[in-house]
């Protein structure tokens, strides 16, 4: 049955002949093409209708959000002076004129603004001025002297009344719902109603006041109308015949872009228009979808984006959430709706246009292709034939074409004829080679993934933890209670933890060194401090193994210098490090000696060395020491090290201008030494080490941030959470990247901490969804990776992040990064710096002549009997008056340097 069936369809496309095989498939691509083209013409219309229609919506419902915000700040700012006016006494419950004035004045200043008016409690008397019909009226009800009867009079261009306007009797302060809703929540309060006199929509903030003592006066209240929000809103373009509108949660109208008043007549009375009342059918019919979609208008907690039909026609609707933060009442809910329809009739009349072009396209394309395919088509089959002959092999065969003249395809058909002699040679060896070659590049890129993984996973899992030892240390080093051995024992651990980070660096520099691309970076620093930092750093592992840790360090060596800092600092630690690794008894000595020069316009060169009392190396691996994981058998039975610190320390030294040297002996030590060229440099281009200004606070009038941390690490999150939290920053949490997206879009962060290795979503893609908004790209993004790839910070960048740091990170640095992209300002601890001395300069005689005879009497006898307790207790007394001198005397002492003190006590 299938062999049947194959034979037919040979059958049926033998024959077919060359032409129609050769037009058939170039019109089926045209074709496929064409209906493409349009498919996603079509598609792509819809898609940039929604984006477009949702940026217009989101600048409307921005722009809107804004301007109702500015509106309503007018009253808050009003209510605070005069609050403050009440409370420091400028204005008097019993001095009603000169509240009149105040108010007459703030109103005629502030346009927008109808009544200002006091509630005064225990009187029950009312003082208020405000417009009527544009002029300035001033406003009392008083039990005694207007027998409760509301009174309304002109003023002059002085602010005096002049003649009575209206009355209205029975007047009760105490029962307005300004005063009430105030006086009972002791908060600012909006109230919302028609203002009949007016015959428009108003709002009061009411705020109660009180005086110096905490005694409550009376309530302020502050009315403004809403038509200028109305009229705002008609003057925003809303595509061709979009609207919005504002609503409270019940419904009622607040303000709209329509002609439409938010409220109706009801007899005599005036009552507020609900919308799904409203005569317009875009805002009743957006109402209505809005209540049956959520159930109730209270539900709708976060900006939303929803598409609807209305009579078959598809809207765009965005409703968003507007509140009130500094005062209860106010719960609005801004809505903007769009047709598609304002969008759809231009580009409905370039679809047409692309799809009649594509088909004159089509037609002109199948013609031309109809007429290349017969010229072409006669000797193409014979070139075919013999290409099919040479594939098969048959290096024999060759080409016949009768061509007059010497065109293009006579041409092919000679080289055809060339090319089956040239192949027949070499196609054996040809296949042979590309198959090695193919196999030697598979197992290059699978070498080169797998290293670039390990590299990475490297880094990650490294610095994470790191991350959090070092953040950990950081905060704890800021009690201002931590005792001092505690804030020392910490300040150990963060240089270990420093100098384990650089470790990590260096050991993935490796591969820079062996590619040649490891530089040289030279830096200005103390080379004498230098040395005690490396020499406290070991000080306890020493003494954890009962040894001896001694610095020699020359009178002579330069003390200012250039050279790498940093590589020197890490080929002292390994050779330092591997001393104490490989003693148990006796002592390791760091000495440092410089080299005399014969030309002094040569540059200086110091010798280093590290001599410790170790079990020592064989002869027959000294020369196996510097090759790159490789192990002595001492190093290896110690189970500890990777093998890379002497063959980078090796490099490090060859690339400063030396090289190291090893002798050692079985069972009695072992001394590396290297010399290394370096310039002396004065004391004032070397930067000197000043103690870190620490953040105590924020400083005040400035917004209260919000500041969103996104690690799947608690560890992490709660690292910066310590950090910041005290300073009162306001901030959220999340642990993956989808998290990240929701949290953004409802609370709107200014600045937000991402780490790139998260679950769910990874760092990347919620940058990116986050940054597609309005609102996202006001929000700066920092990456924060533990990745040490150069390459991944363009990738992180391109993503859409504004900065870019590596874990682990330091305090100061999160500080500055916040400062310069959000603008925070900090208030620091303020310290005084303390002068850095060495110890030459401070242990002299003259220093030890101002102490007591009987101390220095004292403290010679205790080093003569070699009494350590008498010794410390000279020094604890020393120290009292003296600091700086009882610290230079303990490194002497520590460093048993006893002729050196008795000598200067002779002196």
């Amino acid at each position: 049955m299938i062999e049947n069936k194959d034979k037919k369809m040979k059958k049926l496309f033998s024959s077919i002949s060359l032409r129609t095989v050769f037009v058939i498939p170039f019109i089926i691509q045209i074709v496929s093409a064409v209906g493409i083209v349009s498919y996603l013409s079509f598609k792509n219309s819809q898609k940039a209708i929604r984006e477009i229609t949702q940026e217009l919506r989101e600048e409307i419902t921005s722009r809107a959000t804004q301007y109702v915000g500015d509106y309503l700040e007018i009253p808050h700012t009003i209510n605070t002076l005069n609050d403050s006016a009440f409370n420091i006494n400028i204005l008097n419950v019993n001095n009603p004129e000169k509240i009149r004035d105040y108010f007459w004045k703030q109103v005629k200043l502030t346009p927008k603004i109808n009544t200002i008016q006091i509630g005064i409690h225990e009187q029950e008397k009312y003082i208020g001025v405000g417009r009527t019909d544009g002029k300035l009226v001033y406003k009392i009800s008083d039990p005694l002297t207007t027998q409760r009867e509301f009174q309304s009079y002109a003023i002059d261009e002085r602010g005096r009344p002049t003649k009575k306007v209206s009355g209205r009797p029975n007047y009760k302060m105490r029962l307005r719902p300004w005063y009430q809703e105030s006086f009972q929540s002791q908060i600012s309060t909006w109230s919302l109603y028609i203002f009949f006199s007016h015959k428009t929509l108003g709002m009061t903030l009411s705020k109660p006041v009180y005086n110096q003592s905490g005694k409550l006066l009376g309530v302020t209240g502050i009315d403004i109308t809403l038509e200028e929000i109305g009229d705002f809103l008609k003057n925003l373009r809303v595509g061709r015949t979009g609207k919005i509108f504002i609503i409270e949660r019940d419904g009622n109208i607040v303000a709209s872009s329509t002609e439409e008043q938010p409220f109706m007549s009801k007899g005599e009375d005036l009552v507020r228009l609900n919308a799904s009342n409203s005569q317009i059918p875009t805002i009743r019919s957006t109402t209505n979808y809005l209540q049956n979609h959520f159930g109730n208008l209270n539900k709708i907690e976060k900006s939303q984006h929803l598409e609807f039909t209305i009579n078959d026609q598809r809207h765009f609707l965005q409703v968003t959430p507007f509140e009130d933060p500094n005062a209860k009442g106010l719960d609005w809910l801004i809505v903007v709706i769009i047709p598609e329809a304002d969008f759809m009739a231009q580009i409905n009349q370039n679809t047409r246009i692309t799809i009649i072009l594509c088909i004159i396209a089509l037609v002109i394309a199948a013609t031309i292709g109809i007429l290349t395919a017969r010229w072409v088509t006669h000797p193409l089959i014979a070139l075919n034939q013999s290409a099919k002959d040479i594939a098969q092999g048959k290096w024999e065969h060759t080409v016949h074409l009768e061509r007059h003249g010497h065109d293009e395809l006579g041409e092919l058909a000679q080289s055809f004829n060339s090319m089956a002699g040239q192949l027949k040679e070499s196609f054996q060896t040809l296949e042979k080679t590309n198959a090695e070659l193919v196999v030697a590049k598979e197992k290059a890129e699978v070498a080169n993934q797998a290293k670039s993984r390990f590299i990475a996973n490297m880094s990650h899992e490294l610095r994470t933890p790191l991350n959090a030892i070092l953040g950990f240390t950081q905060i704890m080093t800021r009690s201002q209670t931590l005792p001092r051995d505690y804030q020392e024992n910490f300040a150990i651990i963060s240089r270990s933890g420093e100098h384990l980070l650089t470790l990590i660096n260096n050991v993935l520099e490796l591969s820079k060194i062996e590619a040649g691309k490891i530089t040289l970076n030279q830096k200005n620093f103390d080379l004498h401090r230098l040395l005690d930092d490396i020499h406290h750093m070991f000080q306890l592992k020493a003494d954890g193994k009962g040894l001896q840790l001694l610095l020699e360090r020359d009178e002579s060596v330069p003390r200012y210098i250039s050279t790498d800092e940093v590589k020197l600092r890490q080929v002292l630690i390994n050779l330092l490090n591997n001393a104490i690794k490989f003693t148990e008894a006796g002592g390791v000595t760091l000495r440092a000696t410089p080299i005399e020069t014969p030309d002094i316009s040569l540059p200086k060169r110091i010798s280093f060395a590290v001599e410790d009392t170790g079990a020592g190396i064989a002869p027959e691996e000294l020369d196996k020491l510097f090759e790159a994981f490789v192990q002595t058998e001492t190093g290896k039975e110690a189970q500890e090290g990777t093998g890379l610190g002497l063959p980078i320390s090796r490099k490090f030294v060859q690339l400063m201008g030396g090289d190291i040297q090893v002798t050692s002996q079985l069972g009695q030590g072992t001394t590396f030494s290297f010399e290394i060229q370096v310039q002396e440099v004065d004391a004032e281009v070397v930067e000197t080490e000043k103690q870190k200004r620490r953040v105590i606070a924020l400083a005040p009038n400035q917004p209260r941030y919000r500041i969103l941390i996104v690690d799947d690490k608690i560890f992490d999150r709660q690292l910066l959470v310590k950090l910041l939290n005290p300073l009162g920053f306001e901030i959220k949490e999340a642990s993956n990247g989808k998290e990240a997206i929701e949290i953004s879009e409802s609370w709107q962060p200014h600045l937000i901490w991402m780490d790139m290795r998260i679950p769910v979503m990874d760092g990347y893609e919620a940058t990116q969804n986050i940054k597609t908004t309005t609102q996202g790209q006001a929000t700066v993004i920092i990456a924060l990776t533990a990745s040490v790839l150069e390459e991944e910070k363009a990738v992180i960048l391109s993503a859409g992040c504004d900065a870019f740091m590596r874990k682990p990170f330091r305090e100061e640095d999160i500080f500055e990064a916040m400062h310069k992209h959000i603008g925070v300002e900090f208030i620091y601890e303020e310290v005084q710096e303390k002068e850095i001395k060495l110890t030459r300069e401070i242990l002299t005689p003259e220093n030890l002549a101002t102490l007591p005879e009987e101390w220095q009497i004292g403290l010679q006898d205790a080093i003569l009997s070699s009494d350590r307790k008498a010794m410390n207790g000279i020094v604890e007394k020393i120290a009292l008056v003296h600091e700086e001198l009882a610290e230079a005397l303990q490194t002497s002492l520590y460093n048993f340097e006893y002729e050196k003190i008795l000598n200067i006590l002779c002196e």
